[in-house]
């Protein structure tokens, strides 16, 4: 079966099925297969732009740029922001070396194990991007978080909801050090530090989304195939309710009262 000719229009009809793709993964995180899958068709659909580009006259360049190649370049913003799965290497590399006995079938890369295609979680059913409160120091309070990365069955690094760092997992301030060279606690640590104003303002930003959307006259339920304007307030079947902050191409930019920043794609 011969394949259809190379055109901008055959090439814009790929862009959007790769955008529902993309769209999709940011719903299923934990789809390790499906995830890799979504990367090498944002790189194969980056090929295949640049492929027609090189046979384009200077005009239909221009045109190949609007229909496609702005789009494309925001579904690699998007994928950029999903997890990378390491390659698996041939079996005569073996996997870097860990403690610990692993079960029959299991490999294990960089402190996150992966079974028969399924990642596994700990016992308390933790799972590499799954959610846990911990102690964020640039927010200075318990907070929200995604796993990011797993060391056996406990979390060992996460990314605030809130501010975006990513830092090791705690459920307290770190301990400092204090003048006698004694090691303070929790609580002589919070007593020392100074307020973060910083986290003031988030906090504050945070008030002010919610009395926003509580306000709001309108709430419109997120459809990809819609288009929104900035400030329009929505609701995401995952995030909640947000308000759209930037309009993009072929994405939004939306800020949600639980979740914080997160882009949408749109078809």
């Amino acid at each position: 079966m011969e394949s259809k000719p190379l055109t901008i229009d055959s090439l814009a009809d790929e862009a959007r099925d790769v955008a529902l793709q993309v769209h999709a993964a940011q719903e299923r995180l934990e789809d390790r297969d499906f995830i890799a899958g979504v990367h090498a068709a944002v790189d194969r659909l980056g090929g295949r732009l640049r492929q027609l580009v090189a046979g384009l006259s200077a005009s239909e360049q221009q045109r190949a740029d609007r229909v496609v190649g702005r789009r494309v370049a925001d579904l690699r913003r998007m994928a950029d922001l999903l997890p990378r799965v390491p390659a698996v290497a041939s079996s005569s590399t073996p996997d870097r070396q860990v403690t610990g006995v692993s079960t029959v079938g299991e490999r294990r890369i960089t402190g996150v194990s992966w079974s028969g295609g399924t990642r596994r979680s700990g016992a308390d059913g933790l799972a590499v991007g799954g959610e846990v409160e911990a102690w964020c120091g640039k927010c200075g309070d318990l907070k929200t978080h995604n796993v990011v990365a797993m060391v056996g069955s406990e979390p060992k690094q996460v990314l605030c909801q809130v501010c975006g760092s990513r830092h090791a997992f705690r459920t307290e301030p770190a301990r400092k050090r204090g003048a006698d060279g004694e090691v303070e606690g929790a609580a002589g640590a919070a007593r020392r530090s100074a307020p973060d104003p910083e986290a003031a303002r988030r906090i504050e930003a945070s008030r002010v989304l919610a009395e926003e959307i509580a306000r709001a006259p309108l709430i419109r339920a997120f459809d990809p195939k819609e288009r929104y304007k900035a400030g329009e307030i929505i609701s995401h079947p995952t995030y909640g309710p947000g308000k759209v902050e930037n309009v993009l191409r072929s994405s939004l930019l939306v800020r949600f009262s639980r979740s914080g920043l997160k882009p949408l794609t749109l078809l």
